[in-house]
């Protein structure tokens, strides 16, 4: 019988542990850049651009785009899902101040980020994506926050008392559309516009003089 000690697998130096860390490092912020890159030009020069026009304007090889998203469908997805992260993360900083109004704006950033990303959430709409089930935590997580936000409203009478969580997100969704059937995506003053009156249909409702409520009588 041998006496001889099975061979140990050497252990990678620190060296060779930093190594990896800093291509993990820059395979993130290269999908981060790409990110950033595929948003700004679906929303300017719609969805038409291909996937290595994103790699040249992102300043990365074609190849390190299609690894991380090997279809256009698959960037739809984390470009929307990105956002989504973005916005819980202005939420959650929202969350930790006392502003009866920040459910105000947040809601604005959402309705923002969404006429923004209209042709993206139209494309994901096509192929019968939705972020709620592709992304279920992401979307609940937002829906979390929101509810929180409008409970703090509730408690200010900022909002009007009768409004749900659910009808809030409802309305969300239903600016997207309003601000595409007015041909606003692309302005942004225009896009705010209809989201502030969306927004201020929220608000209580200011009650009148008896005298202002009273039928007027013509001569």
């Amino acid at each position: 019988m041998s006496s001889q000690l099975p061979k140990r697998t050497p252990a990678k130096s620190s060296a060779a542990h930093g190594s990896d860390r800093e291509l993990r490092a820059d395979a993130r912020r290269n999908r981060e850049q790409v990110l950033r890159t595929a948003q700004r030009l679906f929303a300017t020069e719609g969805l038409g651009v291909s996937l290595d026009e994103i790699a040249r304007r992102a300043g990365v090889g074609p190849g390190t785009v299609h690894r991380h998203f090997p279809s256009k469908e698959a960037l739809y997805l984390a470009v929307a899902t990105d956002q989504f992260e973005q916005l819980v993360a202005e939420a959650e900083v929202l969350a930790a101040t006392d502003d009866p109004e920040a459910l105000f704006t947040q809601l604005s950033r959402m309705m923002a980020t969404g006429a923004e990303n209209v042709a993206v959430k139209s494309a994901l709409e096509a192929t019968e994506l939705d972020l709620r089930t592709a992304a279920p935590k992401v979307a609940a997580d937002l829906t979390r926050h929101v509810a929180d936000l409008l409970d703090r409203a509730h408690a200010a009478g900022a909002v009007r008392p009768d409004v749900t969580v659910d009808e809030v997100m409802a309305l969300v969704a239903g600016a997207f559309s309003a601000i595409r059937h007015a041909n606003a995506e692309t302005s942004r003053e225009r896009s705010a516009h209809i989201a502030q009156i969306i927004l201020d249909g929220l608000r209580p409702q200011r009650r009148r003089p008896a005298d202002e409520r009273r039928p007027r009588h013509h001569l």
